[in-house]
């Protein structure tokens, strides 16, 4: 069901993302992110001076490289436009995150390696919302694979609503699975 309409307004900032999972030929996976901040209208920008409408304030990218097990082997970070020339400055961060296994405690992890001044808060967005693409497009490849035919992939069960152990879902898709 869709939300109501809404009360006539004015659209004054927007944030577009946009995250897409691949599969390489060397039997690693990309996750790549990428994150626009655009203003409706014109703002004064003390480094860029007047920004026009639609231009970017941010325009930030990440592609993490990992493993089937989730390992990321790899991280490219670029930040393109941002509103202080600073902001560069915080890409270099992301490298301490290679050799770190994405799953539960994820979020905490990012916060732990390149959280508050280490990092930047919006490339450190991005990296929670490539956890969850990551997931979406690696276990859909193993299971069509045939990896999950008697039991789910660890860390599933439980991990929201829908496959909460005592729901429809993981009853159905694996009805062999132990009661706990």
């Amino acid at each position: 069901m869709p939300l109501p309409p809404p009360i006539e307004r004015d659209v004054l900032h927007r944030r577009s993302i946009e995250v897409v999972g691949y599969r390489r030929r060397d039997q690693l996976w990309d996750i790549e992110a990428r994150l626009i901040d655009s203003k409706a209208n014109a703002y004064a920008n003390p480094w860029r001076g007047e920004v026009p409408p639609g231009e970017p304030v941010h325009d930030m990218s990440l592609r993490l490289t990992v493993d089937t097990g989730f390992k990321i082997r790899a991280i490219e970070v670029a930040s393109d436009m941002n509103p202080y020339p600073p902001c560069s400055g915080a890409v270099s961060a992301f490298a301490q995150l290679v050799g770190l296994t994405i799953g539960p405690g994820w979020k905490k992890k990012i916060k732990e390696h390149i959280g508050q001044t280490a990092g930047c808060i919006h490339l450190a967005e991005l990296l929670g919302l490539i956890g969850s693409v990551m997931f979406q497009t690696i276990l859909q490849v193993l299971e069509d694979e045939g990896a999950f035919k008697k039991y789910p992939r660890p860390g599933l069960i439980d991990s929201c609503y829908a496959y909460r152990r005592s729901g429809e879902v993981v009853r159905r898709l694996w009805p062999n699975l132990p009661a706990e």
